[in-house]
């Protein structure tokens, strides 16, 4: 899935290059004009001589492959050696199982979301921090990593939400009877909550609202025509009198856990 490699002539075998941090069948599902083609809405800043920064956005369209990668997002340096073995033994699987568990959760088959459960939110949690926005987040709990660092504690933490997304309340939604469809970003897995406005503190770059804030859902197109959203329980049971920014009930990430996988 990636046009521009590099060889390593130690083990005669390509080298991963460029990096999609979403991967090229998750993006196809957004098809919809164009056969191979997708149009994406791209922002660009241009700096103004009185100091001031005008924002431009254009829409392109191009192939799944031509967007949402970064050069060497992943590769790990030893001296003049490249490494690719995260792209290729953690997310190679990742993204092999996530791709199996998204299908499971575009059909409305019980048995494949139970069959799927764990390599779905293992590839949702992966997803949300394998952006350049999720890589800056980790960065911004440290005084500073190295590019080795970084990728163990991406590593360390790639986890980290799966046991409070798992007892969430999953609501599927569909627009396939609407002519507006769901859209896909380079930050596919959105963190709402109604009390944290994009200016609030809570939103700054590259933070997103913490989801266990009682009030914090988790939005995830899976493809043009379905949506997950995740709710916390106590949230879903009485929107009108839960303070949103208070933190749910056992709110400790790091745990086993006891879930309905069908509901």
């Amino acid at each position: 899935e990636h046009s521009n490699k590099i060889i390593d002539f130690e083990v005669g075998r390509m080298i991963t290059k460029n990096n999609h941090y979403i991967p090229q069948w998750h993006q196809k599902g957004f098809m919809s004009d164009r056969d191979d083609q997708l149009c994406y809405l791209i922002r660009r800043e241009f700096p103004l001589p009185n100091g001031e920064v005008k924002v431009k956005t254009f829409k392109k369209w191009h192939t799944p492959a031509q967007q949402f990668y970064g050069e060497h997002l992943y590769s790990t340096f030893f001296g003049e050696d490249v490494s690719d073995d995260i792209e290729r033994k953690l997310f190679g699987p990742i993204d092999h199982n996530g791709s199996k568990a998204i299908r499971a959760f575009l059909a409305d088959d019980p048995a494949g979301w139970h069959n799927n459960f764990n390599d779905f939110f293992i590839y949702l949690d992966a997803q949300k921090l394998r952006t350049p926005k999720g890589l800056d987040w980790i960065r911004s709990k440290y005084n500073e990593l190295n590019q080795l660092q970084l990728m163990t504690e991406m590593q360390l933490l790639r986890s980290i939400h799966c046991t409070l997304w798992a007892e969430g309340v999953r609501e599927l939604v569909s627009a396939e009877n609407s002519d507006v469809k769901f859209v896909l970003s380079d930050h596919p897995i959105t963190i709402y909550n109604y009390a944290c406005p994009p200016d609030s503190e809570l939103c700054d770059y590259p933070n997103d609202p913490d989801i266990a804030l009682k009030g914090s859902q988790t939005i995830f197109p899976l493809d043009k025509n379905r949506c997950l959203i995740l709710t916390n329980l106590e949230y879903a049971r009485d929107p009108e009198n839960v303070k949103p920014l208070e933190l749910r009930t056992n709110p400790a990430r790091m745990r086993h856990s006891m879930v309905n996988t069908i509901e």
